[in-house]
């Protein structure tokens, strides 16, 4: 008879309900979450210096712009210059750089403009590189020189 009671008590135990987590159980779902947070952060990263890269490429592309247009204006001299600043940046990481070069053409100069941006004196995070085409200046002087002689 000892023997029917022991498997009706096994048979109870059995047919009771569960409640509540095992540790198990616990320690799985929180290591599912963790590395699903990770994930998510290593995303919101990569998001971030996307954004930042892509600022300052545009302001990049805007600054040489900016310096083409002096030289083509003639705000600045169309001659080749190393190490220039902005006066409107406040950092002080942006720099610029121009190279004029005869074009092959009587009286056509190439402008190169680079502009980068280094942080802390580094290699440049950001840099654009602008080339146009100018009538040289010069002829221009000169024309005038000779018609007024």
């Amino acid at each position: 008879m000892r023997r029917i009671r022991v498997s009706q008590n096994v048979a109870a135990v059995q047919r009771r309900k569960r409640s509540g987590l095992s540790l198990l159980e616990i320690i799985i779902s929180v290591a599912i979450f963790m590395a699903s947070l990770a994930a998510i952060m290593q995303g919101l990263q990569i998001g971030r210096r996307s954004e930042l890269s892509a600022r300052l490429q545009s302001e990049a592309v805007l600054r040489s712009e900016t310096v083409m247009g002096e030289i083509l204006c003639g705000a600045k001299e169309a001659s080749s210059a190393q190490g220039g600043s902005f006066d409107d940046d406040e950092t002080g990481h942006w720099e610029w750089s121009a190279e004029v070069t005869e074009a092959g053409t009587t009286g056509l100069l190439q402008v190169t403009v680079l502009v980068e941006h280094r942080p802390g004196g580094e290699e440049p995070n950001a840099a654009f590189t602008l080339v146009r085409f100018m009538r040289d200046p010069q002829l221009f002087l000169d024309a005038a020189l000779q018609e007024s002689e």
